[in-house]
């Protein structure tokens, strides 16, 4: 039997095992192998039977680190930081590889200065090679090839090439000292076969496309079960998750059921992903990190409290999204790993949030890190380091892993053992560079799960379809922007040297040459072929590749693939507009927040105040606009405490002033502290109290140019029953006027707020409103004679209301202002009618939440800004099912 050698592993394993079994049922494995595990093999035989020499082969990830140290001894010390040395070791990395295999000669004359410095690195890698006593991979073919030569290793009788578009020069080479040596060399039978059906076909988009190709499948194999079918993009990588996603949606509905996301799919796409992007991987990688850097950002604790894959990942799951809350309320934006325990501890004390082996597990990492050892080590060593750090975390968790899962972490395991290539190329290492460059191997690393049995559909680039024959094939992604490819010479040798020799990217006119040979291939690879191209990407027009010219377009479109579901006996239809109305004695919490949602989007306030949907606190680093704006209604709290009235203001001189409010920022700071568990950085509190003491300062200048007032109330803290919902009120001051009326204020160091909906049927801002007309009152107060907003700012600072009269507080609106708008005299004669209109109104609201009013309605969509429920709105679904105005938000 003749030994074939494949352009690709695929193309070797498909020949390998296409081979039927024989009468007695038994068969012998073709030997079909690529030409570099062939001389892999013959090398490594001669070694061992003493007719070649022992070579110590460099893998790519130890060549690539030798490309860099040698980089960077070229370069001075300060220019390090600006060069990308991953990079440029993988430019000369492959560059040497181009030189070896393409016969590139790199005279001085015709050398730039990025060909210059590549010809002396590339000479003091080689001197460190062979020190090492190293040898390149892309050597082998050149020393498998004198081994040949020389009739040191046994030899086939015939030797048949299979798959090649192209030969490089070393290839031939081959092909030529095989025949010297007696093998017939020949061509492997392409198998080709007339396309009785071809045409091309316009997609509008990319997702068109690929609806359309899970569509084509589907009927093909509805047609003919025992079908094999090939899909070929040669933009797979950008296409992956699209077309992965209509072929299940086509062909695998059921795998939305539990349990069923890992059975096997009639598709297997040939391309995998980097074993660092795999979820497992990726949190392994995430916790050694913990032990490498005390501080990380508080995404990544979130992220890791998230994942099932450490601890008791699915035991816990409960208690370890609750963490995750409090963490994004509790901790800093950059934190570390004690700040996360005495969390722990504390939500297990204030709120029995149980998470024992979470605990468990952080002290024991806590533990294993305390115990030390050699900062410096091989990195050999510290693959067993880490190893103990990610058991001490319980890694990779407390369910039963699927089998891709088991694979990812076998595959993981091997890589920290694969750390040990790098002891003698880095004797010594921090664990910072060990798991930098544990990392960098996991990114390197493609991983693809295991195939179970033979699917029917093979998802292919357009190497990977090499040699390969099919009953249909569907080739996508045919536009000229992608096919024939872009040229991309390598940068440090010179492109005209490589468009001489025809190296792979070389030119446009080398890619044409390629692409037209890809091309006729796939013509022979099926008898039913459709070529597909993409009309636009987003904005950009797009043109079908010049290589479909002649092929005649095809009928229509496939119909888009729709999941086959199952049609119900029964439709139940069901109102979600109203809720269950309040029960007698049921608690719905939010305070004046939820007067607010229920007046501008009844759903909003169902969703987050009955429900208790909420969104999560996105983390920032310092203090978010909430918690500043906290501090300044404490400090103010504090100032005012201590000084009375305006006059005990205008008593104050400079010095006293400075005194008072210095003493007010640091007591809100100190409240601040405590009540949110964080120690703020020194600088960063030094920072914040002059921000604070600057903005009191200008804010309290506005205070002193107002008539004779006296501060009643701070932080007035109410509970009010209206309609049977109980609300509870905060106010933020309480002021008797010089006329002895009593003005309510409300801090504001945000957004401006607009008061004229005071005057409207739904009042979307009912703070102020709810203060005057039924808090006050109710605790038995004078009547109020204004309301405003004070904007505590440095460029803004003012009040902005609206009262009995004008010149009660300056800025605000005054019933006794002919020129008003907000409160037309018509409708609002005098101030007490605009209490009752907010009285009734408010009352009015809050009979709509105790009713069960849900509805998803509003009359501007920017009132919606702040909702931290939108997404349960469904506005999108909304304005689908609903075209024109009912579904416009």
């Amino acid at each position: 039997m003749a030994l074939t050698l494949c352009a690709t592993a695929r193309l070797a394993e498909a020949l390998r095992s296409a081979v039927p079994a024989g009468a007695d049922g038994t068969w012998e494995t073709p030997a079909a192998f690529t030409v570099g595990a062939w001389l892999a093999r013959l090398v490594e035989d001669a070694a061992l039977d003493g007719s070649g020499p022992t070579l110590r082969l460099l893998d790519g990830a130890c060549e690539r680190l030798l490309w860099e140290q040698v980089i960077a001894a070229s370069l001075p010390d300060d220019a390090l930081p600006l060069f990308d040395l991953a990079g440029l070791a993988a430019a000369a990395h492959e560059a040497h590889a181009l030189a070896l295999i393409w016969n590139l000669e790199l005279p001085p004359a015709a050398l730039a200065e990025e060909g210059r410095l590549f010809v002396a690195w590339r000479r003091e890698f080689r001197k460190r090679c062979a020190a090492g006593g190293w040898t390149e991979a892309a050597r082998l073919p050149e020393i498998a090839r004198s081994l040949i030569a020389a009739g040191s290793v046994p030899l086939p009788a015939a030797v048949d090439f299979a798959g090649f578009d192209r030969y490089t020069p070393e290839e031939l080479r081959l092909r030529q000292t095989l025949g010297e040596r007696g093998v017939r060399v020949g061509e492997y039978p392409a198998g080709a076969m007339p396309a009785t059906a071809r045409h091309r076909l316009a997609c509008d988009d990319a997702q068109a496309e690929a609806l359309a190709i899970a569509a084509w499948a589907r009927d093909a194999l509805a047609a003919d079960p025992d079908a094999r079918l090939g899909i070929v993009v040669p933009d797979l990588a950008e296409r992956l998750d699209a077309l992965g996603f209509a072929l299940e949606d086509a062909l695998h509905p059921e795998i939305l059921a539990p349990g069923a996301p890992d059975s096997p799919r009639m598709f297997n796409i040939s391309l995998g992903r980097p074993l660092a992007s795999q979820p497992l991987a990726a949190v392994a990688l995430d916790l050694l990190a913990l032990g490498v850097s005390p501080r990380h950002e508080q995404a990544v604790f979130s992220a890791l409290l998230l994942s099932p894959f450490w601890s008791a990942g699915q035991g816990e799951a409960d208690a370890r999204a609750r963490i995750d809350r409090a963490l994004r309320d509790e901790l800093e934006f950059f934190t570390d790993l004690p700040a996360l325990q005495r969390l722990v501890k504390r939500l297990y004390a204030r709120e029995k949030i149980e998470a024992p082996r979470l605990a468990g597990h952080l002290e024991a990492f806590a533990a294993t890190l305390a115990q030390g050892g050699p900062r410096r080590r091989p990195p050999s060593a510290w693959g067993t380091v880490f190893l103990g750090w990610l058991e001490a975390l319980g890694w990779p968790g407390d369910r039963p892993l699927s089998s891709p899962e088991y694979q990812v972490r076998r595959s993981f395991l091997a890589a920290l053992e694969g750390l040990a290539r790098y002891d003698e190329l880095l004797p010594a290492v921090g664990a910072g560079e060990a798991l930098r460059r544990l990392a960098a191997l996991c990114r390197e690393q493609v991983f693809q799960p295991e195939t179970r049995g033979k699917p029917s559909i093979e998802v292919l680039g357009i190497l990977e379809s090499t040699g390969l024959t099919f009953d249909a094939l569907w080739v996508a992604g045919m536009n000229d922007d992608r096919w024939p490819p872009n040229p991309r010479p390598n940068p440090l040798l010179p492109a005209e040297i490589q468009r001489r020799a025809g190296s792979p990217h070389a030119s446009a006119e080398v890619e044409l040459a390629f692409a037209a040979a890809v091309h006729r291939r796939l013509i022979g690879a099926a008898p039913a072929i459709t070529f597909s191209w993409r009309r636009q990407d987003g904005a950009r027009l797009l043109r079908p590749s010049p290589l479909l010219a002649g092929i005649p377009e095809g009928a229509a479109q496939p119909p888009r693939a729709t999941p086959p579901w199952p049609s119900p006996a029964r439709l139940e239809s069901l109102a979600d507009a109203r809720a269950p109305a309040v029960a007698p004695g049921e608690k719905v919490p939010g305070g004046t927040g939820l007067l607010k949602a229920q007046a501008i989007c009844p759903a909003w306030a169902f969703y987050q105040y009955r429900l208790g949907a909420r969104s999560l606190r996105p983390a920032v680093e310092g203090l978010d606009a909430m918690e500043r704006g906290t501090l300044v209604h404490g400090a103010l709290e504090h100032f005012w405490r201590g000084v009375a009235d305006r006059a005990a203001l205008l008593a104050l001189d400079a010095e006293a002033l400075a005194a008072a409010v210095a003493a007010a920022v640091t007591a809100a700071l100190a409240d601040f502290e405590d009540s949110s568990h964080r120690e703020l950085p020194p600088r960063f509190r030094q920072l914040e109290a002059q921000r604070l003491e600057r903005l009191l300062r200008t804010w309290l200048a506005v205070e002193a140019r107002r008539q004779d007032f006296a501060v009643l109330a701070c932080e007035q803290d109410m509970l009010l029953d209206i309609e049977g919902i109980q609300v509870r009120t905060v106010i933020d001051r309480i002021d008797r006027l010089a006329d002895g009326g009593l003005a309510v204020i409300d801090y504001k160091t945000g957004h401006r707020i607009d008061t004229r909906n005071w005057a409207e049927e739904r009042i979307t801002e009912p703070q102020l409103p709810l203060y005057a007309a039924l808090a006050v009152p109710l605790a038995g107060g004078e009547p109020v004679a204004a309301v405003a907003f004070a904007r505590v700012s440095l460029d803004e600072a003012g009040f902005s209301g609206v009262g009995e009269r004008k010149d009660l507080l300056p800025g605000i609106t005054g019933l006794d202002d002919p020129k008003r708008k907000a409160f037309p005299a018509a409708d609002f004669p005098d101030w007490p009618a605009v209490l009752r209109h907010w009285q009734e109104r408010l009352r009015a609201v809050a009979a709509e939440v105790g009713a069960g009013e849900a509805s998803v309605r509003f009359a501007d969509p920017k009132a919606l800004l702040y909702c931290e429920v939108l997404p349960l709105l469904r506005l999108a679904e909304r304005a689908a099912a609903l075209p024109g105005p009912e579904g416009a938000p």
